[in-house]
């Protein structure tokens, strides 16, 4: 995944550079192999700077701060096509035929075919990259229309005018390059998004054809703009007034106007109202307290915890609140749709009109006055979805904050009913599957994928119902073949819009024209759930920056529980047990981290460990996916009784250096020179090391250590037995062990005890708040191995800054080489 984004203001602005390097310093979680920004000034000249890096170092190498201009666009990438250089960074300038410049998020399939093409047709490419071959294309696009433009631009205009924007202020060559847009599109086989500028044009053009693409109008110190992005955090870090673009549509913008266009078929043009954001930008910044997003995310989980118990089960502290709005669930629907809709006004004034119009109407004064009547308590805290809209409206017109705070509780109400009649619905579906002699696939990509392999622990003894988990490669080579109308594939996704995910749901409605597609969303807005799905539960975790996910995971498996309890658990005991897992993981939190500190030391510096959950196969390899994505070393995950079917071959003497063992072998070799002749210590100086080693085999000896191994297990009477057993196998050939578990005496000694004549050995014992529960269980585990990541990339970072190692890539929120959300092949 790369990013594009981009900024365009009336006239020269001297604060355009500062702007935009904000803008790419929030993309840096979706590529940081290089960084490019191109500036167009009132000068109609491009000034193109970029360079291998992160845009939090690039932008100030480059002195992008202190740039001027009038039209920005930008691109962080993470590379595929291409080698990561300054040749394939982007954007990319090109003037074989019109004076052009672009850049793009996701990928072009054809790019080889399409660069032949290009060149045959006289353009010079510069690079392999796949960004250029959309520059030129629409490059070559333009030149031809240029060259014959009456028929184009009379179609543009009849589609003007049957959208109803004869008027619009849009230049015959704008025309000239949206049809250029769509001309490169149609040749363009593959998913992306881009931004393309032509300084003799107003403005740019932006495409959305499989990859997301964000765009929004405001005002700031500089003036009206209209900035586009691949993400939505940026954008609403300068404003929360959204332009609609859905897939499939293109954009041309200004700083104040813009006009939406078809990419397929026939030319339509429209120009939608911008629409508020519910998603308030200060959800997205790092508080004070924490020192990275990673560590924020974690913290955060018992407050998405109680999200999902708000939204996912009933309150009966609302019963009778909600019986009220039932009995008038016209009026609360019809009041709740008039004020949202103001999230399209502006002004202070206009909101407060607004809002004194809807609740002194008498239908909403009749029902303030039932909820009054009955005696009914109406919380004053805001937590709906749209409570930061909501919080604007206050600050607008603070006489109505008991309406508002009455309101807050319709959507709340509203948004409860449509999650579970939604989550009934998930229910029936798996139960009518199982029943008919169908299959549940839950299909998934990295972290969720770990979720879906949680979920099938899950639904084996709490529902007694098979699920299948499997990630897009294994549903198409396992399962695609044998699908049919009677199965369901369910989709997990924080971000909605994974690409491989994207192809399988599309490739198994071909299949199977009738299957049942269902989805696990956070992005709610995003392509799977509203383009591909035939309905979908929202994870309610919010916003994740960092780029390993962590909130998410435990959000999905959170909720793959709960839909796997109620087959057989009421709602009084299932919201009585997410109330425990908000405490069980406030305590986790509260109780286990110096635990957690001590073995994260240990374990910093390692090149490689494994993670065994004694029948938690997926939660074991969610802690591995954890420690390989931020601390850089190899990890891995097992079933603990599987470990000893090869994968134990590591334990004992072997040849895996990383750092620790690196500075062991230094410190072998330094104290055998010590311990030599000054001739003799010449001499073995000269000596390559592997001689070296020949003849002084004490070296090697010296450095020799203990492999790391640690164990997940939940309270369960075998699998405790399973982790004994595994545990006194592994450590007498060469562990050391840490232990991830509830209290319990017999496991602490199995840990604890040290081999016979095993000197090096060490163990940590991290344990676990006491449920009891084997599900519970898996939250508390959850957030020790997600922390024990966490630190364990702290600690590296640090060190190796100190010893000022370049590019070692180790961070907790933007580790080298993985990005958010994949959407490229």
């Amino acid at each position: 995944m790369c990013g594009v984004v981009s900024l365009c203001y009336k006239d020269e602005k001297t604060g355009l550079g500062f702007e935009a390097s904000e803008l790419l310093k929030r993309l840096e979680y979706r590529g940081y192999d290089s960084t490019g920004a191109s500036f167009i000034g009132a000068d109609r000249n491009i000034v193109l700077l970029k360079k291998v890096g992160a845009p939090s170092v690039v932008t100030k190498e480059l002195g992008m701060p202190g740039r001027s201009g009038q039209r920005f666009i930008g691109q962080v990438r993470w590379a595929t096509y291409g080698a990561v250089d300054e040749r394939n960074s982007q954007p990319h300038e090109v003037d074989c035929k019109i004076h052009m410049v672009g850049a793009h998020n996701g990928n072009i399939s054809n790019t080889d075919t399409l660069h032949a093409e290009l060149e045959a047709q006289g353009h010079r490419l510069k690079s392999e990259n796949d960004g250029e071959i959309v520059v030129h294309l629409v490059e070559d696009g333009i030149a031809a229309n240029r060259a014959d433009p009456a028929p184009v631009v009379a179609a543009g205009r009849r589609a003007l005018a049957a959208a109803g924007l004869e008027g619009a202020p849009v230049p015959d060559a704008v025309l000239l390059m949206v049809d250029a847009a769509r001309k490169a599109e149609s040749r363009a086989d593959g998913s992306y998004a881009a931004c393309v500028a032509d300084p003799e044009v107003p403005g740019c053009v932006a495409i959305k054809s499989g990859s997301s693409l964000y765009a929004g109008i405001g005002t700031d110190s500089n003036g009206p703009f209209v900035v586009v992005s691949s993400d939505l955090t940026s954008v609403l870090s300068k404003t929360r007034a959204l332009i609609p673009l859905a897939e499939g549509e293109g954009l041309w913008y200004t700083h104040d106007d813009y006009v939406v266009f078809s990419l397929g078929g026939e030319l339509r043009f429209s120009k939608p109202r911008p629409k508020r954001s519910k998603l308030d930008v200060k959800e997205t910044a790092l508080d004070p307290k924490y020192s990275y997003f990673m560590e924020q995310e974690i913290s955060s989980t018992p407050a998405n915890v109680e999200r999902i118990r708000r939204y996912y089960t009933r309150d009966p502290e609302a019963d009778a609140l909600e019986a009220a709005f039932e009995d008038k669930r016209d009026i609360a629907k019809e009041a709740a749709d008039r004020v949202l809709a103001l999230s399209d006004e502006e002004s202070a004034a206009k909101l407060a009109a607004g809002v004194d119009a809807v609740f002194g109407e008498a239908p909403w004064r009749e029902l303030a006055s039932r909820v009054r009547e009955r005696g009914l308590r109406v919380p004053l805290e805001l937590v709906s979805d749209d409570k930061a809209f909501l919080s604007e409206l206050e600050k607008a017109a603070p006489a109505h904050r008991a309406d508002l705070a009455l309101l807050d509780s319709v959507l709340v109400w509203r948004k409860r009913r449509a999650v579970l009649r939604r989550l009934g619905e998930l229910r029936e579906a798996v139960r009518e599957t199982a029943n008919s002699g169908g299959r549940v696939y839950l299909v998934a990509s990295g972290t969720s994928f770990h979720a879906a392999l949680t979920a099938a622990y899950f639904f084996d003894h709490l529902a007694l119902i098979p699920v299948y988990p499997c990630n897009p490669g294994q549903f198409r080579s396992m399962y695609l073949g044998t699908l049919s109308d009677r199965d369901l594939v369910v989709a997990i996704t924080q971000s909605g819009e994974t690409k491989d995910l994207v192809d399988i749901l599309q490739d198994a409605r071909e299949k199977a024209p009738r299957v049942r597609r269902a989805s696990l969303v956070n992005s709610e807005n995003s392509r799977i759930p509203q383009e591909l799905s035939d309905f979908y539960l929202p994870i309610l975790c919010g916003p994740e920056i960092a780029v390993a996910a962590t909130k998410s995971f435990t959000s999905q498996a959170l909720i793959l529980w709960l839909i796997a309890s109620g087959f057989r658990a009421g709602e009084a005991e299932l919201r009585e047990k997410l109330a425990r897992a908000a405490r069980l993981v406030e305590d986790t939190i509260a109780h286990t981290l110096p635990a957690v500190e001590e073995a994260a030391r240990r374990l910093a510096f390692e090149a490689s460990i494994h993670v065994l959950g004694t029948g938690l196969f997926g939660l074991a390899r969610e802690g591995a996916l954890k420690v390989r994505e931020v601390v850089l070393c190899h990890a891995e995950g097992y079933d603990a009784a599987e470990f000893k079917h090869g994968p134990n071959t590591i334990l004992g003497k072997n040849t895996v250096l990383g750092l620790s063992r690196a500075e062991a072998l230094l410190d072998s070799y330094r104290s055998a020179l010590a311990a030599a002749a000054p001739a003799e210590r010449a001499r073995l100086e000269a000596l390559p090391l592997e001689s070296l080693l020949a003849e002084k085999p004490e070296i090697f000896e010296g450095s020799v250590a203990n492999y790391p191994l640690v164990f997940v297990c939940p309270p369960d009477e075998r699998d405790v037995r399973i982790t004994i057993s595994q545990i006194h196998t592994h450590k007498i050939r060469g562990a050391d062990i840490v232990l991830i578990a509830e209290k319990r005496a017999d496991l602490a000694l199995a840990a604890s005890g040290r081999p016979a004549g095993d000197e090096r050995y060490r163990s940590f014992l991290i344990e676990t708040p006491p449920t009891g529960d084997r599900d519970l269980f898996v939250f508390s585990a959850t957030i020790v191995l997600q922390w024990l990541a966490f630190r364990m990339s702290a600690i590296k970072m640090e060190r190796l800054d100190a010893l000022r190692v370049a590019d070692h890539g180790v961070h907790p929120d933007v580790p080298k080489n993985v990005s958010k959300s994949i959407t490229v092949d």
